[in-house]
């Protein structure tokens, strides 16, 4: 048996080759995505983003917060040391000198723009850390009085600095001029990040209460007693030596989301990739099946028995995924390489990322590569055997146009699933149960048209058979057609996957986009907004300075963090309470605005629910440094999605954040005030810097807009990868189906036909098959995000299609469809018929 599977193998090597391809390309990118992954956990596992090693400190003394669920997040802050561990540490024994470090933000202002930004923060520190991590001084001197800063070459050089120069520098009190007093060398063992360092009086002043003690011995004490000692006498610290030092100050939180996050990206684009090669294996190999028809005809009557011949077609599958798991291996190394040298040039990977291809990952590529392909020849091996001989001859001969009733059972019920889960999208909307349940619902909608195929196939034949009386080429399509709709329904079916996989990637983005600028339009009830440079913000005393511009009615800023509530992470606003009810539109279920004060908190009806709590209940939160926040629930609002959980006053956080700065200021005016004027007033009055901007409503949501275009590499890229890998399915699939239509192209010419016309009949059934796969594919796909947009706004139906983007996936598909017609049809029309028509018998 093994043998007659390698001859019948070999005999079929081009379509099996075909088919290796598509299961090859979607484990190697497996291969890919799972090398990349752990490559990047291991950069995590490491530190990711420690921007200091601290190696001049034998023992580094940290706080351990309550609750540590937040604090290792890339929203996560370190706890700070209270005074008395300050105080308690300092008068160990075994302590011979202590330095205290406490960061924050400053950034230096160079000409019309700010350094530095949300990847690529800038810290101010105190001189001590450059003792600590062993900085040296390329330039000038240290900071000995106030104003007087040491900032790193990079930053230097960009903005054109020596010792001696003065320049202005950007923290939360304000914009600041500074002598810059020297440059500290930014090598191999310079600072990992912009840095700005004062004299240690002005950092104690700036920082606040310390993240960090770096101590040393008393002499005659070594490092491992002194660490020990501390253990013993001090409560409520962790203290780090030796490589775990560098955990201390972890400031990088860019660094860190890339290094955890990287997986979620690779490993959605692995998935998708894996379904639809399932998806287009299955059809490839369903339609290799149905043109051997004669073929496993002949075995039958030979004395074949039904299972030998499933296990014939089990066994090229098998063999099919043997030699693809070989290619997957040197597929993936290829794609994790030039993937990890293109994200690199994109600046996205952390720092100290090293590819290695490791053997999980290879195996995993194996095991997929084996897989695929042998759950995928389950059912076209039953359809092989199940047949009797006498009626596998006759089918052999005259194609089947039965409905595959199996095929139309499962796209019923995943219709049936669809509508469903819309209308529990319908119901609850503006809810994040009514989003998934839309997203879900896309992705079974598609689904549904591909299962369907065979019956829409059949509808539009009918619909079609009028216009096929016009010429000789169209009555020849449609006829050749309506003779095996399952055939023209495997060729439309990856098309229709094709074109629905990426209006669904490229559209969802933008939907979701505009969605949430919707929602944030109509909560927001400001008249001006106040912002700083992206990713940094604003200083503490622009929301007070902008209250005192004339015309200001009200002015309230806000901090983006988050914190937790019995586990559950939420997305939370630090506030100015007095202001909330004059700068946002929330409905109010319970309490009043009046009563939400310093010791206040404001809950989204949704977390209060699940929390079981009240207007008036006691709650302890946990910050993002995983401090307690106890607080009294004031208000129970109603939000979309696009507003946070919890509200909370700027005082009852801030203090704890290393970064308080605040994200906007939203401004209302007085009835009677001219809003271009208290623009001008405001931009004057609050020193933010070179790029504060102050924009009405409408410039508000277009400037956010703009700034999410930023990232729409990720979602090309995405694209590009599951897209294409469909679109490569595609060709093969359609090249398989064709060259097995080469006997009817023959006994077409036979019969009078000329090579013209049936290349014509070719093209005309390959454009009428796009085009209605780009239809169906377009219609499943944008009512699913229109669905999408629905759900996360609540009352209107949102769905952002950029008419450029969708003229190529059309025009892409069209061509696709074409040229995979076309290409083997020519190919086959070469032949002489009467050699065609013996070779097929």
């Amino acid at each position: 048996m093994i043998r007659f599977v390698v001859r019948s193998a070999a005999a079929r090597v081009r379509s099996l080759a075909l088919s290796v391809l598509t299961v090859a390309l979607g484990a190697g990118l497996a291969v890919a995505a799972l090398a990349l992954q752990g490559s990047a956990d291991r950069v995590a596992a490491a530190g990711a983003g420690a921007s200091w090693e601290l190696s001049g400190a034998p023992v580094v003394v940290v706080a351990v917060p309550e609750e540590t669920g937040l604090t290792t997040t890339p929203s996560g802050e370190p706890a700070r040391l209270d005074p008395a561990t300050v105080e308690m540490l300092a008068g160990l024994p075994e302590v011979g000198g202590m330095e205290v470090e406490a960061p924050f933000p400053a950034y230096v202002v160079a000409g019309d723009r700010t350094l530095g930004g949300q990847a690529d923060r800038s810290w101010g520190h105190s001189w001590v850390l450059a003792g600590i991590e062993s900085l040296t001084l390329s330039q000038g001197r240290p900071p000995e009085e106030e104003g007087e800063v040491v900032i790193d070459e990079r930053t230097a050089a960009e903005a054109a600095l020596e010792s001696g120069d003065r320049t202005e520098i950007l923290t939360a009190d304000g914009v600041d001029t500074v002598l810059v007093a020297g440059v500290v060398d930014g090598g191999d063992d310079g600072p990992r990040s912009r840095v700005v360092l004062f004299s240690p009086e002005e950092a104690a002043v700036r920082g606040g209460a310390p993240v960090l003690a770096a101590l040393r011995p008393e002499e005659g004490t070594d490092s491992s007693r002194l660490a020990e000692a501390i253990r013993e006498d001090v409560p409520g610290v962790r203290v780090l030596t030796g490589a775990d030092r560098g955990e201390a100050l972890v400031l990088d939180v860019a660094d860190r989301e890339l290094a955890s996050g990287m997986g979620r990206f690779l490993g959605t684009v692995s998935g998708l990739v894996l379904l639809l090669a399932a998806v287009l294996v299955a059809g490839l190999l369903t339609t290799a099946v149905r043109d051997r028809s004669r073929e496993f005809a002949l075995l039958r009557l030979t004395g074949a028995t039904p299972g030998r011949v499933r296990s014939l077609v089990v066994g090229e599958a098998l063999v099919l995924g043997c030699v693809a798991a070989v290619l997957s291996w040197g597929a993936g190394v290829l794609l994790a390489v030039l993937l990890a040298r293109f994200f690199g040039a994109m600046g996205v990977l952390p720092q100290g990322f090293e590819l290695l291809v490791g053997w999980s990952a290879l195996t995993a590529g194996t095991v997929l590569a084996l897989a695929v392909p042998l759950l995928v020849s389950w059912k076209p091996a039953r359809s092989a055997g199940r047949i009797a001989p006498v009626e596998a001859m006759r089918t052999a001969r005259t194609a089947s146009a039965a409905r595959p009733r199996g095929r139309v059972v499962l796209g019923a019920a995943a219709l049936g699933g669809t509508a469903v889960l819309l209308l529990v999208a319908w119901g609850f909307s503006g809810n994040q149960g009514a989003v998934v349940a839309a997203l879900a619902a896309t992705a079974l909608l598609v689904l549904a048209a591909a299962l369907l195929s065979p019956v829409l196939v059949r509808g539009m034949l009918r619909l079609c058979r009028p216009s096929s009386r016009a010429g000789a080429v169209l009555f020849l399509a449609h006829r050749d057609a309506y003779a095996d709709t399952g055939r023209v329904a495997g060729v439309m079916t990856p098309l229709l996957v094709t074109t629905a996989v990426a209006c669904v990637l490229l559209f969802q983005g933008p939907t979701t986009d505009q969605a949430r600028l919707h929602s944030y339009g109509e909560r927001l009830a400001a008249d001006l907004v106040v912002a700083g440079p992206v990713g940094i913000g604003l200083p503490v005393t622009a929301a007070p300075t902008a209250a005192r511009v004339p015309g200001v009615a009200s002015a309230g800023g806000f901090r983006q963090t988050v914190t937790t509530i019995t586990g559950a992470t939420l997305t939370t606003y630090l506030v100015d309470p007095e202001t909330v009810a004059d700068v946002y539109r929330l409905d109010t279920e319970e309490g009043r605005w009046e009563e939400f004060g310093a010791d206040g908190v404001a809950l989204h009806t949704d977390v209060a629910r699940s929390a079981g709590l009240r207007a008036g209940d006691a709650v302890t939160l946990s910050g993002p440094d995983g401090e307690p926040i106890r607080a009294q629930v004031a208000v129970l609002y109603e939000a979309g999605l696009d507003f946070p959980q919890v509200l909370l006053p700027r005082q009852s956080l801030a203090p704890r954040m290393l970064d308080a700065m605040e994200s906007a200021v939203h401004v209302t005016l007085d009835p009677a005030a001219d809003p271009a004027q208290v623009a001008r007033l405001l931009e004057e009055a609050i020193d933010g810097g070179p790029e504060l901007v102050v924009t009405d409503r409408a410039g508000h949501l277009s400037l956010l807009e703009r700034q999410g275009e930023g990232d729409d590499w990720i979602t090309f890229l995405m694209v590009a990868l599951v897209a294409g890998f469909a679109g490569i399915s595609t060709v093969n699939t359609l090249i398989v189906s064709t060259a097995g239509r080469a006997r009817n192209f023959a006994l077409l010419r036979l019969a009078g036909a000329s090579r013209r016309q049936v290349a014509g009949m070719v093209a005309g059934e390959a454009v009428a098959v796009s085009a209605a796969a780009v239809v169906l594919g377009t219609v499943t796909s944008l009512a699913g995000l229109a669905a999408t947009g629905y759900a996360f706004t609540g009352d209107t139906v949102v769905l952002a299609v950029p008419a450029g983007g969708y003229a190529l996936v059309a025009a892409g598909v069209l061509i696709l469809g074409l040229a995979a017609n076309l290409v083997p049809a020519a190919a086959a029309l070469r032949a002489r018929p009467l050699h065609v028509v013996a070779a097929h018998g």
